[in-house]
Order: structure tokens, then C-alpha cells, then sequence
């Protein structure tokens, strides 16, 4: 392939209310999860591109170009990807895949996740600064209805993740509330009500105002 020449991949992109599609060129060959976590620009442009509501594809209206913000998709599947050029390889370190459950605002993703062998998830996740986190072996389930779609790889917008849980399995160290924590919580003991004294207790039992009606009452019978 020539310098001049650009790699094409076909990408799906989810929005809280759309679904875009069509080509993105890249004028060097990257992973379409390092594209979109360089931040580079804000929004990039899709060509041959259809969009569509949410949920209903059959309303799809075709444009030959759109610019899409990268900051709002929830996630980006690849449907199509060229073949890397010789000696293409992904540096980093050794990973273990996690079956993995995760939810946004407008889908459900059960998906194949690279974990660090030297992290525990909890802590990959906290210390993690790309966008977006690449996914294997996805299906995509609308919450809005309508089948499941399989995708083989997608890039999962972090910042939209409302929930998560491995399938068949614990997260280790996941945070505990403090206010469960048996280290931190020690109950006060319940303290009883001072007794009252013998003044006290008369002054507890006749309420001022039941006194003031008595007075009234004996002076209307004289």
C-alpha cells in the first residue's frame, strides 16, 4: 500500500438517541481504539454515512458525509477493518479476558474484556485514562427493545458506563461503603434517660395548662 493511500474501516456509532454508520479513513494504520482515544479531534468525519434513530433502522436517512461527536457515543463498533500492514504489532502488557457485563444509558454489552494480569479489575478501572476500552466478542442489547446485534469488536465509552459486573464471578476488591464497613463502624451505645426527681416527676405528671383549667373550674362554682 502507498503513502497515499488510507485505510478504511466501516464503524457503527451509538448515541443516547442514534445510530451512525459508514467509513472512516485513517491516513496511518491504527486500531480504531487508539484513533478514537487520541483525542486528537473533537469530532471526525464519517463518509457514505447513514443515521438513524435509536431502535429504528428502518428510518435511516443516507448523507454522503457527517461529523459526529466522539464525546457523546456510547460506544463505536467496527463492522469492517482493513488488514494491518506487515509487522504490525500491538505492544502492552499481558492481559487474561474477562466475560463482562456492562450498561449504559440506552444498552446492555456482554463482551470479552482484556484485564491486566498485574491488576485487580477494581483498580484497572480506577486508574485507567483512555475514553474509550476496547471489547472483544460483543453483544449489543437495546434497552429500548429490538434484537441483540453481535459485533466482534467495540470501543466502550468509559464515561458512559452506569453499571458493570463480571459473569459468573466476583470482582476482588470492590469498594465497600463506609458506613458497612466493620472496620470503620462502631455503634455508640445506647444511653438510657436520666431518672427524674421526686419535684421533677410531680411537675411531669400535672401539666401546666390541666392546673389553670381546675383554678377556673373552682372558681365558677363559688
Amino acid at each position: 500500500m502507498s503513502e497515499a493511500s488510507t485505510y478504511i474501516f466501516t464503524v457503527e456509532i451509538y448515541t443516547a438517541a442514534l445510530l451512525i454508520s459508514g467509513s472512516y479513513e485513517l491516513p496511518l494504520y491504527r486500531r480504531v481504539s487508539d484513533a478514537v482515544n487520541s483525542r486528537l479531534h473533537r469530532f471526525i468525519a464519517l463518509h457514505d454515512a447513514t443515521v438513524a434513530p435509536l431502535g429504528k433502522p428502518q428510518h435511516a436517512q443516507h448523507v454522503p458525509q457527517i461529523l459526529v461527536d466522539w464525546s457523546d457515543a456510547l460506544l463505536v463498533a467496527t463492522i469492517s477493518e482493513p488488514e494491518p500492514p506487515p509487522g504490525f504489532h500491538v505492544p502492552g502488557p499481558s492481559r487474561d479476558t474477562r466475560p463482562m457485563m456492562f450498561f449504559t444509558t440506552a444498552c446492555a454489552l456482554r463482551a470479552d474484556f482484556y484485564k491486566r494480569t498485574d491488576m485487580e479489575l477494581v483498580e484497572m478501572l480506577g486508574e485507567m485514562t483512555d475514553d474509550f476500552i476496547a471489547l472483544r466478542n460483543v453483544t449489543i442489547f437495546p434497552l429500548q427493545g429490538g434484537p441483540p446485534v453481535s459485533r466482534s469488536f467495540v470501543c466502550l465509552n468509559r464515561h458512559h458506563i452506569q453499571a458493570l459486573y463480571a459473569v459468573g464471578a466476583q470482582i476482588a476488591n470492590a469498594p465497600v461503603p463506609a458506613s458497612l464497613d466493620p472496620a470503620s463502624f462502631s455503634p455508640q451505645p445506647i444511653q438510657p434517660p436520666p431518672a427524674l426527681s421526686e419535684s421533677d416527676a410531680v411537675t411531669e405528671s400535672v401539666p401546666d395548662d390541666l392546673d389553670s383549667s381546675s383554678d377556673v373550674a373552682r372558681s365558677d362554682e363559688a
